[in-house]
Order: C-alpha cells, then sequence, then structure tokens
C-alpha cells in the first residue's frame, strides 16, 4: 500500500479528484439561478434560516402627503446558504420600503418589500403587508409653553415665576387631522433643587391633543432653550408662645421668652400678607416646676413653605411658694382709753413671731418692718383682756401667728 502511494502519478490523480470535489461544492453554493432558487439534496448540511429583528422600514411617498400606520421596524428571516445568509445578517445591508409613491389620500393595504438580498436567499418579512393611511400634509405655528416636573422638590422656600423660551414657536408639520387635535405644545422641564434662576438648553418639545395624548409630529426646531426665573419671597413675623394644661399648686408661671422673638417665613407673596404671627406647639406647663428652657417645634400655616428656624428655645421661668418666718414682730396696743396704761400678760414681751406664705418673688422683698400687729384696747376697762391680733400685711401673701390673740392689762 506505501509502495501504491508513493508512486507520483497517484498522487496527481487523488490531487485532482480533490480539486474537483471542491469546485463543484463552491460553484452549487454561489451559482446564480432564474427563477426559485436551485435546491440540491445532496448539500442540504450547508442551508441556514437566520432572524434579523429591528429592520428600520423606509417610506417612498410624495412630500404633499403624510403616513400614519407604518411601522418604525420589522422582522425578516433569511434562509439560504450558510455563507450567504451569515454574510447577509451580519452586514444587514439590505432595505425595507413601503412603496406609497402614486397612492391617493385614503386608506391602503401595502406590501413590506426589500431591496439588496440575494436571489440565493429566500427572504421573508414580518408584516408581509400593513394598512396605512395618507393624508394631506399640513404645517402650522405653533406657541411653546413651559411646563415642570418635580416640583414639590423645588429648593424649600422657593416658588417658580414666570419661563422664557426661545425660540417661542415652533412649526409642526403632520397631517391635518393632527395639526387640528394638537391642544398644547410644551417644553417640560425638571425643576428638582432649583434655587436661582436658570437657562436650560435644548429641551424637547412635546406635542399633546386635548386629552393629554402625546402625538408624534415633526417639530422644528425639536429642541427649546428654558430660562426658569424662581424666588422665595419671606419676611420675619414675631413668635408666640402657645401654653397647655394648668401649673401644678404652689407653682405660677412668670414667664415664657422665645430666645428666638422672630421667624423667618417662606411663602407666596400673596399668603405672606395675611401671616402677621407663628406660634409655638403648646408647652405643657403642668409638668414644669423649675425655671427650665424647653426646645419646641414652630406651628406654621398651611400656606407656608419654610420656616427659618423650625423650632426654638423658650425660657420658662416659675414662681414657687414658699413659707419664711419673721421673729420678734412688735404688737401695738391702738386705741388705749386716756389715763389708762397697757401691758402685754402674753406674750409677755409684746412681740410674735409670724410666719408668711408667699412667692419667691414677693418674699424677696419683704421685711419683718413691712408687717403690723396691733390689738384694739377700745372701750377697755381696767383688768386683764384677751383680744384678737390684727395684721396688716403686703398683699400677696398669707400670714399665720403662733397665737390669734394677746392678753393685755389694762391699768
Amino acid at each position: 500500500m506505501n509502495d501504491w502511494l508513493n508512486k507520483p502519478w497517484v498522487i496527481r490523480v487523488i490531487s485532482l479528484i480533490l480539486a474537483l470535489l471542491i469546485f463543484t461544492i463552491i460553484t452549487f453554493d454561489n451559482r446564480d439561478t432564474s427563477g426559485d432558487a436551485l435546491r440540491l439534496d445532496l448539500f442540504s448540511s450547508s442551508q441556514e434560516t437566520q432572524i434579523v429583528d429591528d429592520v428600520p422600514i423606509n417610506v417612498n411617498m410624495s412630500d404633499n402627503y403624510v403616513v400614519s400606520g407604518v411601522p418604525d421596524t420589522a422582522t425578516v428571516t433569511l434562509k439560504g446558504t450558510v455563507s450567504v445568509v451569515q454574510s447577509t445578517a451580519a452586514q444587514r445591508n439590505f432595505d425595507l420600503i413601503v412603496d406609497l409613491e402614486g397612492l391617493e389620500p385614503g386608506t391602503h393595504t401595502v406590501p413590506i418589500e426589500y431591496e439588496g438580498i440575494s436571489d440565493r436567499i429566500n427572504a421573508e418579512v414580518d408584516p408581509a403587508e400593513i394598512q396605512v393611511t395618507i393624508e394631506e400634509k399640513a404645517t402650522t405655528d405653533f406657541t411653546v409653553t413651559p411646563d415642570y416636573t418635580n416640583e414639590d422638590l423645588l429648593e424649600p422656600g422657593y416658588e417658580l415665576q414666570d419661563a422664557t423660551i426661545d425660540p417661542s414657536t415652533v412649526s409642526i408639520t403632520s397631517s391635518k387631522s393632527v395639526i387640528d387635535s394638537i391642544a398644547v405644545v410644551k417644553a417640560v422641564v425638571d425643576v428638582e433643587g432649583i434655587q436661582e434662576s436658570v437657562t436650560i438648553n435644548d429641551v424637547h418639545v412635546r406635542v399633546y391633543d386635548s386629552e393629554g395624548n402625546e402625538l408624534s409630529a415633526k417639530v422644528d426646531p425639536e429642541t427649546v432653550d428654558v430660562t426658569v426665573n424662581v424666588d422665595n419671597p419671606n419676611k420675619s413675623v414675631p413668635i408666640s408662645v402657645e401654653t397647655t394644661g394648668e401649673p401644678q399648686e404652689g407653682i405660677q408661671i412668670v414667664s415664657l421668652t422665645p430666645e428666638t422673638e422672630e421667624v423667618q417665613v417662606y411663602a407666596s407673596k400673596t399668603n405672606l400678607q395675611d401671616i402677621t404671627e407663628i406660634t409655638t406647639e403648646a408647652i405643657d406647663v403642668s409638668e414644669i416646676t423649675e425655671d427650665t428652657s424647653v426646645e419646641i417645634e414652630l406651628n406654621p400655616p398651611d400656606n407656608v413653605r419654610l420656616l427659618k428656624p423650625k423650632t426654638i428655645n423658650v425660657q420658662v421661668d416659675v414662681d414657687k411658694e414658699v413659707e419664711q418666718t419673721f421673729k420678734g414682730v412688735d404688737i401695738e396696743v391702738d386705741n388705749l382709753g386716756e389715763g389708762y396704761t397697757a401691758s402685754f400678760v402674753e406674750p409677755e414681751n409684746s412681740t410674735m413671731d409670724i410666719t408668711v406664705t408667699g412667692y419667691e418673688s414677693v418674699l424677696a422683698d419683704v421685711e419683718a418692718s413691712d408687717f403690723t400687729l396691733t390689738v384694739d384696747a377700745s372701750n377697755l376697762t381696767p383688768g386683764e383682756h384677751q383680744i384678737p391680733i390684727e395684721v396688716s400685711a403686703p398683699d400677696e401673701l398669707d400670714v399665720s401667728l403662733a397665737s390669734e390673740n394677746a392678753t393685755i392689762n389694762v391699768e
């Protein structure tokens, strides 16, 4: 066998046969045919099917018309030999066309055709046919109005004023029915976080009907520049401290003093006119027994956007009821008859300790000399008499005596 393969003529014959086989395969793979493509069962293993999605559709039609109903893309199924199908699918160097030339306005069913696909490929378009509506073209100028998103996320304290749009009008081209249905043309601006007047470039223009549906139409120019003007109207107003509850027994509230007397209020100019003060949340004075500082939130009206500050400290000063004893207050005898003398039997030194109850603020300036103890000796005859002691004391003080009566001897 090895001797046979070593002969030159045998090698030449085998090489020739292989060359003829390769030539035949390539010839059938690339052969042009008329009518139906030639199918050889012998080489069925070299066939392939590929699906090409999202192939753009081109429309041929008169410039005087517009069309609706044409999808943006279609799907093409390619069937044929491996090399041609793979090359065509990879390069996508073919076109889908809807030819409307010569058709009058109205509704038509038309095929989606293809160009640039080899006759050696069986191509199918999905959808194969579409229903389209041809209408006369119309162009009208419209004024662009501003619209805003995220207004609730505008920088706190600020409000939108007017807006300037450049250019202020755009030309819209579409079918007459679409043009007639246009209700508003908007440039939509996101105002989140804006805290100063700003110009936003290249804002897309959107077209809507009366029900808020966005319409498809050609807009020229497609974008505009929008200058948004903002303001932060505010003013200072006084703070009013509110309370709830009643002080505990023996405690009185002397003062409630906000450490910040005014608050900066941010609202619309109209609402600011009606705001004359801002109240605090109510402080429960029933829980306060000594001087203290209370942090409390401010209570803004609904139409206020922002308060600075939002909370304040209120200094609460209280007055406590206390007891104080004044020792050795003299007891005087009033209205003793002429020619009589009086001496004290009880208390024998004619003085008495008094206990005074009152608030610290009142007692702070009170001295023993501010109290007067007297007994009335009117119409007394000689002898011992027990008579009540009368007290004269500053207002707002309660005075108690060691004894309510004194015993004197009249001579």
